[in-house]
């Protein structure tokens, strides 16, 4: 895992390897704890059973090998990265031909509204060195921004525009403001990048066979929400709240399941600071933990925090057994995360809303909601569960 807090590489970067894939992640929550969305648009949806199947049949057609065009479901499409070649049942297995944005809206921990949509790659757009991206409808572009008379802030505003087949629909405005994080937030830089790519354009990447990149774009931010549900071009529910937003960026140049067993990750925001942990278990035996507490103006590394205690497993009915209880801790400092409800979940992963307790002797203790996840990769390759998966998935070719 080689990672980096820098929002000069939060656009779309060079992926020449089947397999590939991209993500770039949101998350808020509001003032009162609430309501929670969660907006990922990927480039590459690595849990797509479509692009799994590509990467089986090992079908990459020269054309879109190279960036040329091809046939793309119900049309001819170009793509710089990745191409558009034959998209049906096989596709081909560069990530530029499976793009997709999944999109999940919660009311006190109830699902209200949920689209999991992989688009054809026509319909989408990825600007090369730019934070802006384009999904069917659905877009987010990053702004620099100038607060208090510090140059120093951004903000990344996402329009959505989801209508699904049973007339439910999602539309409005997402704004996330915050101060771009210390390029240096996190030991290590950008240790491991290649700052210039294949084709000299100055844009970093992972280099093969170096796992995935995460980077910290904007750890915390102020959120403003501004967007309406809608039944059959009826208003049935006005979302107006601001509250804390979330954005990190990862990047991988290669299939999950090769080098991860499991994952969990998770964060929350105190008043204080904002905790951001991972627990990787790799596929060679090792694990990789980091956690961390950053300051609300993510400038500042406050504390990074060692994984004590895993704890409360329990299995599903897909034979998983995740921890439900995470113990951090840095000297007299002390971070509990308890998964508490299960607000989505498959046969490869779970969301959780999370409640995490934050303890310091000196100032007594805190408790706040936060978002936390599971996945288990190898199991998106597991053909039996390929129902269930295409049944929460919507392929807008079809």
């Amino acid at each position: 895992m080689q990672l980096i807090s820098d929002i000069t590489r939060d656009g779309r970067h060079h992926k020449p390897d089947r397999g590939s894939y991209e993500w770039w992640y949101f998350d808020g929550i509001s003032e009162e704890g609430d309501y929670q969305i969660v907006i990922i648009f990927y480039d590459g949806y690595p849990f797509s059973p479509r692009y799994i199947r590509s990467l089986d049949a090992g079908t990459v057609d020269d054309d879109s090998a190279d960036g040329g065009a091809g046939s793309d479901g119900d049309g001819a499409g170009v793509r710089a990265d990745g191409g558009a070649g034959s998209d049906g049942d096989t596709g081909n297995a560069m990530p530029g031909n499976h793009p997709a944005i999944s999109i999940s809206v919660y009311h006190q921990g109830n699902s209200i509204f949920y689209s999991l949509s992989q688009y054809p790659a026509k319909l989408c757009s990825f600007e090369d060195g730019v934070p802006a991206v384009t999904i069917g409808n659905n877009s987010f572009r990053f702004t620099e921004r100038m607060e208090h008379g510090v140059n120093e802030y951004g903000s990344f505003d996402l329009r959505i525009n989801e209508l699904l087949p049973s007339g439910d629909e999602l539309k409005g405005i997402i704004t996330i403001i915050g101060m771009n994080p210390f390029e240096k937030l996190f030991p290590g830089g950008k240790a491991g990048w290649n700052e210039t790519d294949a084709d000299g354009k100055g844009e970093a990447e992972v280099p093969s066979g170096n796992g995935h990149l995460w980077n910290m774009a904007m750890p915390r931010g102020r959120m403003q929400c501004r967007i309406n549900l809608i039944k059959n071009e009826l208003i049935r529910k006005e979302l107006k709240f601001d509250g804390i937003g979330y954005h990190d960026h990862n990047l991988g140049r290669e299939p999950m399941k090769n080098r991860f067993r499991d994952w969990y990750w998770g964060r929350a925001h105190f008043p204080q600071a904002t905790l951001i942990y991972y627990v990787i278990n790799r596929t060679d035996g090792e694990q990789d933990v980091q956690a961390w507490l950053v300051s609300p103006d993510n400038r500042r590394l406050l504390h990074t925090l060692e994984l004590v205690k895993m704890k409360r497993r329990r299995t599903n009915g897909f034979l998983m057994s995740p921890a439900r209880c995470l113990l951090f801790r840095d000297d007299d400092i002390e971070v509990s995360v308890l998964h508490q409800k299960v607000i989505d979940s498959g046969p490869f992963y779970y969301r959780y809303i999370s409640s995490a307790t934050l303890i310091q002797p000196s100032l007594g203790s805190e408790l706040v909601q936060g978002v936390g996840e599971y996945i288990r990769p190898q199991r998106v390759h597991s053909r039996i569960f390929w129902p269930l998966i295409n049944m929460r998935m919507r392929y807008i070719d079809r």
